[in-house]
C-alpha cells in the first residue's frame, strides 16, 4: 500500500544515451515533486553522465537480468521509464542476433514479473523502429506489432522489442498500469558510450574521421538514408507523452527528413576540416535503404513540439564527444 510520500520515478538505463538526458530533464524540473531513481548496471551507460545532477537522484546499480535485483530495484516505484536494453551497431547485431534476443528477453521477463507485483501507476516502454518490416511503406507509420517481420539486419533486437511491447500490453490489461509505448528512430548524442567495433553508425563515423585515418570503410553503398534525432529531443518527447498519459498505442519518435550516409560523412568531414578517402563496401549489410518516420501521429499528439537540435548542431556535439572520449588531455 502506497504511503503519503513524494512519487518515485524510476528510469532504467538512466545513465545511457537517451536515459541520461531524460534523467537530467526530470532532475532539473523544479515543478516535479518527486524522487528520481536511476536503475543501471553501467554496461552501456556512463556514471559521468549523471555527475552534474547526482545530488538530485538516487542510483540503484545492478543488472536487470538478475531477478532478485529487479525485484529490489522497483520496490517503491510509482512511475517507470524503461529504456534499458542491449543495443549495438549493425556490425555487431548482424552477427549476434540470438544473443541480442536472449539478453533483452531476460530483462523484459524480469521487468514484467516485477511490475505485475509492484503495480506502478504509469509505465513507458522504449521499443524501436527495428520492429518494422523492411518492406513497409516509407515513411514508416505506426503498425501493429506483428505486421510482417522485424528489420532483418537487426532481427534479434527487433523480435525482443516486439515481445516487450506484447508483454507490456498484457501487463497493462491485467493490472491497470497506464502504458505508453514509443518507437524511436536512429537516436544519437554526445552521452554515447564507445563500444569499439560494436558501436553505432554516427559515433563510428565520427571516430574514424576525427582519428585522421587516410581512408575509411563505410558499410553499404552510402546511398542508404536515415532520419536522425538527437537523444535530448527524444527524451523531451518521452517526458511529454508521459505527462499527457498518452496510452492509445505506439508512437514513433523521429523525423520524416532523411540524410544519406554519404552526405552524413560529408557533414562530419566539413565540420572536422578533414576529408579522408571513403570506401563504400557494398558487401557489408546496410539495412533498409530508406528509413524515416511518419510523424503524423506524433504531430497530432504534440502539435507544438519543436526539435531543439539540428543535425549539424548534433554533429558539432559529436565532435566534442570525440575530444572528451579519445583525447588523453581531456580524460578523467
Amino acid at each position: 500500500m502506497k504511503t503519503d510520500r513524494p512519487s518515485v520515478i524510476c528510469i532504467t538505463g538512466g545513465a545511457g544515451l537517451i536515459g541520461s538526458f531524460l534523467t537530467k530533464c526530470l532532475a532539473e524540473n523544479k515543478h516535479v515533486n518527486s524522487k528520481i531513481v536511476v536503475i543501471d548496471d553501467f554496461s552501456t551507460g556512463l556514471q559521468s553522465n549523471l555527475f552534474p545532477f547526482k545530488n538530485n537522484i538516487e542510483i540503484r546499480e545492478g543488472d536487470l537480468e538478475s531477478k532478485s535485483f529487479c525485484n529490489e530495484a522497483f520496490t517503491d516505484c510509482d512511475i517507470v521509464y524503461h529504456l534499458a536494453s542491449r543495443a549495438f551497431g549493425i556490425g555487431y547485431s548482424s552477427q549476434n542476433q540470438l544473443e541480442m534476443l536472449i539478453h533483452n528477453e531476460r530483462v523484459t521477463t524480469n521487468l514484467i514479473d516485477t511490475l505485475r507485483k509492484v503495480k506502478p501507476k504509469k509505465l513507458l516502454i522504449t521499443s524501436s523502429s527495428c520492429v518494422y518490416d523492411d518492406n513497409s511503406q516509407t515513411p514508416i507509420a505506426e503498425a501493429p506489432i506483428f505486421d510482417g517481420y522485424p528489420e532483418y539486419s537487426n532481427r534479434g533486437y527487433g523480435w525482443a522489442k516486439r515481445f516487450l511491447e506484447q508483454k507490456s500490453i498484457l501487463l497493462s490489461q491485467e493490472t491497470g498500469i497506464n502504458l505508453i509505448t514509443v518507437r524511436p528512430f536512429n537516436i544519437y548524442g554526445e552521452t554515447y558510450k564507445w563500444r569499439g567495433d560494436a558501436s553505432q553508425a554516427i559515433p563510428m563515423l565520427v571516430k574514424k574521421i576525427l582519428s585522421k585515418e587516410k581512408s575509411i570503410e563505410v558499410w553499404g553503398s552510402g546511398d542508404q538514408r536515415r532520419s536522425y534525432i538527437h537523444a535530448l529531443d527524444c527524451a523531451r518527447i518521452m517526458h511529454k507523452l508521459m505527462e499527457l498519459n498518452y496510452n492509445c498505442g505506439p508512437v514513433n519518435i523521429g523525423t520524416q527528413e532523411t540524410v544519406s550516409i554519404k552526405n552524413l560523412v560529408s557533414i562530419i568531414s566539413k565540420l572536422s576540416q578533414y576529408k579522408p578517402k571513403i570506401n563504400f563496401n557494398i558487401d557489408r549489410p546496410e539495412g533498409r535503404h530508406n528509413k524515416s518516420s511518419n510523424i503524423n501521429l506524433l504531430s497530432e499528439i504534440l502539435p507544438n513540439f519543436q526539435y531543439s537540435i539540428t543535425l549539424e548542431e548534433g554533429m558539432k556535439r559529436m565532435l566534442d564527444w570525440y575530444s572528451k572520449v579519445f583525447d588523453p588531455k581531456n580524460s578523467e
